[in-house]
């Protein structure tokens, strides 16, 4: 067996076992021929089966170790490149990880080389460059906005105010008065489109985020209860982060206000925090019927929204708040209900 001027299969395990990259060799049943040391750690952030030794894979089907990938891109990928015999390159996201990888497979006749670069870093860079360059459309569109509209309803309410305190219109008092509001109105969403493309916390000031929690949860737990539902709050130790107040205020009632809007009664949120690998998690979990999947992919674009009289700048501005504050948002939501977690970089 020799490749590239390697004499001999050990000499090929040697060199394979000492590249970086997780590589594994399947023969034509599918069944791991070789595991190089990399992908043993590997192999482990993909299941979710009791850990194994990779002498203990070895003769195993792959689709035996991962059964959940079977029928997935990948399964087609690695099943396409040994049947039409030419290298085949892909992305995938692990389903228990939640790592990204790039999937190179490369066939011969005795069965698929198949090697992972783990790419999560790079898809992770991309994903906030998109994310910045709509910020950056949001924050043209907005100073417009601001400049554009406020103007001429400030000058319209000016009126409608002037002509409530005249007698002869008291009959329409009523209408100025829904006027007004539906202006005031107006002028809230502008403030909240403002919110989206600010670039930078207003005041950043060192406080415990569970001071936080705390301070709102009187409020929170007077709407849960008059609606039948609970907040719970399991606050853990946490350390002391850089953070805008405010800001962090608004986040906390956006999102568990959607929470409770998201729930029948007797249904509970939890507010949960604690520390992992040094960061600060803020996770929010209700027990609603969750946000359908063909949806959850427009949850952090504004105006988009399945609420009869919402805006959709919400979640928007949840987003944009997390990130200016130094920490990342992601959410899993299902039929039993919804966890936003926020991870807060100290």
């Amino acid at each position: 067996m020799g490749v590239y001027g390697i004499k001999n299969k050990i000499d090929m395990v040697q060199v394979l076992n000492n590249i970086t990259e997780p590589c594994f060799f399947l023969n034509t049943d599918w069944e791991f021929e070789f595991i190089n040391d990399a992908a043993e750690p590997f192999l482990k952030t993909i299941h979710s089966f009791k850990e194994k030794p990779k002498k203990e894979l070895l003769g195993m089907s792959i689709w035996d170790v991962l059964p959940k990938y079977k029928g997935t891109r990948e399964y087609k990928l690695i099943h396409n490149a040994f049947q039409e015999q030419e290298p085949k390159q892909v992305k995938m996201q692990a389903k228990y990880s939640k790592r990204w990888f790039e999937i190179k497979a490369f066939p011969n006749i005795y069965g698929t080389f198949v090697m992972f670069s783990d790419i999560t870093e790079k898809e992770e860079n991309e994903k906030n460059k998109q994310f910045y360059e709509k910020l950056n459309v949001i924050r043209e569109m907005a100073s417009g906005v601001a400049h554009e509209v406020r103007n001429p309803i400030t000058t319209v309410k000016g009126f409608l105010q002037i002509m409530m305190e005249r007698n002869e219109q008291n009959q329409y008092k009523e209408i100025y008065h829904l006027m007004v509001d539906e202006i005031n109105r107006v002028n809230e969403i502008i403030t909240e489109f403002l919110d989206i493309a600010k670039e930078k916390p207003s005041l950043i000031e060192t406080c415990n985020i569970n001071s936080i929690i705390e301070t709102l949860h009187p409020l929170l737990e007077t709407r849960a209860n008059k609606e039948g539902k609970m907040v719970v709050l399991h606050l853990g130790e946490v350390s002391p982060l850089s953070i805008d107040k405010n800001e962090i205020r608004q986040l906390l009632l956006n999102l568990i206000n959607n929470a409770l809007d998201a729930m029948g009664t007797n249904k509970k949120v939890e507010v949960i925090t604690y520390e992992e690998y040094g960061d600060v998690v803020l996770s929010i979990r209700d027990e609603g019927s969750g946000i359908p999947s063909t949806i959850q992919s427009y949850v952090e674009a504004p105006f988009f929204t399945t609420k009869e009289h919402g805006t959709g700048l919400g979640l928007p501005i949840c987003y944009s708040i997390v990130k200016r504050n130094n920490g990342t948002i992601s959410f899993l939501s299902g039929p039993e209900g919804t966890t936003f977690n926020i991870v807060f970089r100290k």
